[in-house]
């Protein structure tokens, strides 16, 4: 098996090389001056299996990855494992309004047709690890919010878990039972047309250390809102987790609203203190 990195995904691919035994592959990605992406594949693939992995934050990785599958296929690859850390456009699965693209399925589509094997990291709309079909589609979807739960637990001691809301609820729960912290999720109870009051469902969080978890952190709004309800209820610190730290408005804006804040590597960024090397060489040597 030859592991090949798209170009925001060099260095996780380095270490899924490195731990799991498999070759790395080499690859020629540029820009020409007018946007266009060039791909070519350099190591010889030609009846092997093929690894790609790139966390396909913007449309220029989403083309430049369909580049590179298309390329391995061309190149002769047995089988090609399609290996998403980050992927775009997961967060509309559902129809909202007549004549909308359902843009999860349009991406994955195009990524099932040029591979054989589709693993996702955290994929915004899958609510559990393991198999999934999606519109036909057969998705491995690996669960890396324990991985950021187990690092907190081991930092803190012994710290509340929160979901930032009840859609986050049964993700976060599952990854903080395996901490054996406590856990529960913020509920939004309205006082009156102006004023609504957000807090814990059931836990007194006064005096503890908090973590409030969720899949992803984009612009950090509701981070920062439930950070500020946790703090009025008298938590001692608020940290927080996530799997995607894609931060779109940077981190800066949680400087007085946290203590911490921690994502993986399927981005990286200064936060990324847990790595999901060890969890997608498990699922490759499945």
């Amino acid at each position: 098996m030859i592991v090949y990195g798209g170009s925001n995904s060099i260095e996780l691919t380095s270490k899924i090389s490195a731990i799991s035994g498999f070759s790395k592959g080499d690859v020629e990605i540029k820009t020409f001056p007018d946007g266009e992406i060039y791909v070519r594949i350099l190591s010889d693939v030609c009846g092997k299996e093929a690894v790609l992995v790139q966390s396909a934050l913007d449309n220029n990785a989403l083309v430049e990855s369909l580049l590179l599958l298309d390329a391995l296929r061309d190149s002769g690859a047995k089988k090609i494992h399609a290996v998403f850390p980050y992927l775009v456009y997961m967060r509309q699965d559902k129809k909202f309004m007549e004549g909308e693209a359902l843009s999860a399925k349009t991406v994955l589509s195009l990524l099932n047709e040029k591979s054989d094997y589709l693993t996702l990291v955290n994929a915004h709309f899958l609510d559990t690890g393991g198999v999934h079909v999606f519109h036909g589609m057969e998705i491995n979807n690996l669960d890396a919010l324990p991985l950021i739960a187990k690092y907190f637990a081991g930092k803190l001691g012994n710290p509340v878990f929160v979901a930032p809301d009840e859609g986050a609820r049964e993700v976060v729960g599952r990854a903080a039972e395996k901490t054996g912290c406590e856990f529960d999720y913020l509920e939004k109870n309205r006082i009156n047309g102006e004023e609504v009051e957000i807090k814990p469902k059931d836990l007194n969080v006064e005096g503890r250390a908090v973590v409030i978890l969720d899949d992803m952190i984009s612009t950090g709004g509701t981070m920062i809102e439930a950070s500020r309800a946790l703090r009025s209820q008298g938590a001692k610190t608020i940290n927080l987790g996530c799997v995607h730290g894609v931060f779109s408005k940077g981190t800066e804006i949680f400087n007085k609203v946290c203590d911490s804040i921690v994502c993986t590597d399927t981005l990286p960024q200064r936060e990324s203190l847990v790595s999901v090397t060890d969890l997608i060489v498990e699922s490759l040597k499945e």
